[in-house]
C-alpha cells in the first residue's frame, strides 16, 4: 500500500472513531445504508505442502514517499483472503556487510498489503541518516496460517454455533470473539470479520459505534448497522499451520528516484538471486472452529427450510436447492445430516450447481466435501458443464483447488479447456490453462 493510500485510510478511521454515542434504533432502521459493490471473501483449503509452495520471501525496497528506498524483507502469502487472517512475526534480522560485520539499523514493522497479499519488515537508518547499506540480511519469520476457513451464516431466527455467542436484535448484533477461531483481520483491507445482511440479501453498512458488555461471564461486543439485520456471516478458522521460515538474502539495488511513491506495475514475485529460504512446518492443528458446525435434527432443519420454500428433507429437495442456487438451504440440509453426494435422477447437488453456474452454492458443497470428480449417467464430471458458465470462474477455481481432474476427456475427445474456448468463456480457459489443463 502506498503512503498516500495509507494516509487517506487513516483519516477515514479517525473520522469514524469520533462517534462514540450509541445510535438510536429508530434512526438506524429508518435510514438504511447498503454497502455498494460488496464482495464476499474468497477462501481456499490448503495443505501444509501447498502452503509452502505458495510462499515467497524476498529482498525488496520501500517505494513509499516516507522511507523511500529503505531496504526490506517481504513475505508474500497465497493470493486468497485466508492471508488476511495470517499471523506473521519477524525476528530482528542481522544485517552483515561484505566483511561479515554487523550493520546497525532501526527495525520498522510494515503492514499487510491486501493488493499483493504481502507483509514486511523494513531496515531504517538510525537517527534519520542515509539509507542502510548491507550485503546480506539473515533472520527468521514465524507464520501461523489459516489453511482451512469457512463462513458461518447465522440468521435472526436460526441456530447459533456453540463456539460463538451471537444475538441479533433489529439493527444491533452482539457477539463473543473467540480469538482462536476469529483472529483479528489485518488492517486496511476490505475483509471484515463479520458482515450483516438484510432480508433481501443486501449487505448493510456498519455504524461507527461499538458497545461492550458482560453476560454470563462472557465478554460481548455489540455493533450497530444501518437497517434491520436478518443474517450475519462470520469467517472462522478451522485449521492452522504453524511454520518457521529462515532466510539469508542479499540486498538489492536501490529504486530509481522516479519510482518514489509509485507501486510496481507487475505483481509477479520472483526469488531473490543468491538468496536462500528454508520453510519448516512446526505443527498443524484444528481450532475450536470444528465445533462451529450447526448440528440440528431433520425436524429443526425442515422448519427453517419451509421458510425457504422446501417442504421435504430428501435428496430430491437437496438437489433442487443446488439447482436454484440456494446456498442457505444447502447449509441447512448438510447441517442436519444430508449426505453431500446424495443423488436424484443420476445427478448430485454439485453437478446441478455447476451446471447452473451457482458460485456460492457450489462452494458450500465443495467445502462440505462433495466429490468434484463424480460423473453423471453420461460419464461427464461437473466441470464439463461448469466450464461453459462464463460468470462462474470463481467456482471453477474452487474445483481446481479441490483437485478436480482437469485432463478428463469429454465425449468426442474434447478437453475441458477446449470446451471453455468453444463456449466463449475466455477467462475460464485462461484459468484452466494456468492450472495445466490441455
Amino acid at each position: 500500500m502506498n503512503w498516500l493510500s495509507f494516509a487517506a485510510l487513516f483519516c477515514v478511521l479517525v473520522a469514524n472513531a469520533v462517534s462514540a454515542e450509541e445510535p438510536g434504533r429508530a434512526d438506524l432502521l429508518g435510514n438504511i445504508r447498503v454497502v455498494k459493490d460488496a464482495v464476499e471473501p474468497e477462501f481456499i483449503d490448503l495443505t501444509a505442502e501447498k502452503l509452502k509452495e505458495q510462499l515467497e520471501v524476498v529482498s525488496s525496497r520501500c517505494y513509499a514517499f516516507h522511507g523511500f528506498n529503505n531496504p526490506e524483507v517481504q513475505i508474500h502469502l497465497p493470493r486468497r483472503d485466508n492471508s488476511v487472517y495470517a499471523l506473521v512475526e519477524f525476528s530482528s534480522a542481522r544485517l552483515l556487510d561484505a566483511a561479515g560485520e554487523e550493520v546497525r539499523y532501526e527495525p520498522e514493522r510494515g503492514i499487510y498489503d491486501h493488493d499483493t497479499h504481502s507483509d514486511e519488515i523494513r531496515f531504517a537508518p538510525i537517527d534519520g541518516g542515509q539509507t542502510v547499506a548491507f550485503a546480506k540480511a539473515e533472520g527468521s519469520i514465524t507464520l501461523r496460517y489459516p489453511i482451512r476457513m469457512r463462513t458461518v451464516a447465522i440468521t435472526a431466527r436460526g441456530s447459533t454455533p456453540p463456539a460463538l455467542t451471537v444475538t441479533i436484535d433489529g439493527p444491533f448484533v452482539s457477539w463473543s470473539d473467540p480469538e482462536e477461531i476469529l483472529p483479528e483481520a489485518a488492517s486496511f483491507t476490505p475483509v471484515e470479520q463479520f458482515r450483516a445482511f438484510d432480508a433481501t440479501g443486501r449487505r448493510l453498512e456498519q455504524h461507527s459505534w461499538k458497545g461492550f458488555s458482560m453476560k454470563g461471564g462472557v465478554s460481548l461486543e455489540t455493533y450497530a448497522f444501518w437497517g434491520e439485520v436478518a443474517e450475519v456471516r462470520i469467517d472462522v478458522v478451522e485449521e492452522w499451520a504453524d511454520l518457521e521460515i529462515s532466510y539469508s538474502l542479499p540486498s538489492i539495488e536501490p529504486l530509481p528516484a522516479a519510482r518514489s511513491g509509485t507501486a510496481p506495475e507487475s505483481t509477479v514475485v520472483t526469488p531473490t538471486p543468491g538468496g536462500t529460504v528454508d520453510v519448516r512446518v512446526v505443527s498443524l492443528g484444528r481450532s475450536q472452529g470444528e465445533e462451529t458446525a450447526v448440528e440440528m435434527s431433520q425436524e429443526q432443519a425442515l422448519a427453517e427450510l419451509r421458510e425457504l420454500g422446501f417442504r421435504r428433507f430428501d435428496a430430491n429437495s437437496f438437489i433442487l436447492a443446488a439447482t436454484r442456487g440456494k446456498a442457505d438451504a444447502l447449509r441447512l440440509f448438510i447441517s442436519a445430516g444430508m449426505p453431500v453426494d446424495s443423488q436424484s435422477g443420476g445427478r448430485t447437488a454439485l453437478m446441478s450447481a455447476a451446471m447452473m453456474g451457482h458460485v456460492e452454492a457450489g462452494k458450500v458443497l465443495i467445502d462440505a466435501g462433495a466429490n468434484v470428480n463424480q460423473t453423471d449417467s453420461t460419464g461427464s464430471p461437473p466441470l464439463s458443464r461448469l466450464v461453459m458458465q462464463c460468470g462462474a470462474t470463481e467456482l471453477l477455481r474452487a474445483f481446481i483447488d479441490a483437485d478436480a481432474d482437469l485432463v478428463v476427456q469429454l465425449p468426442g475427445g474434447t478437453t475441458l479447456r477446449q470446451m471453455a474456448e468453444l463456449s466463449g468463456c475466455t477467462e475460464n480457459a485462461k484459468v484452466l490453462k494456468a492450472a495445466g489443463a490441455k
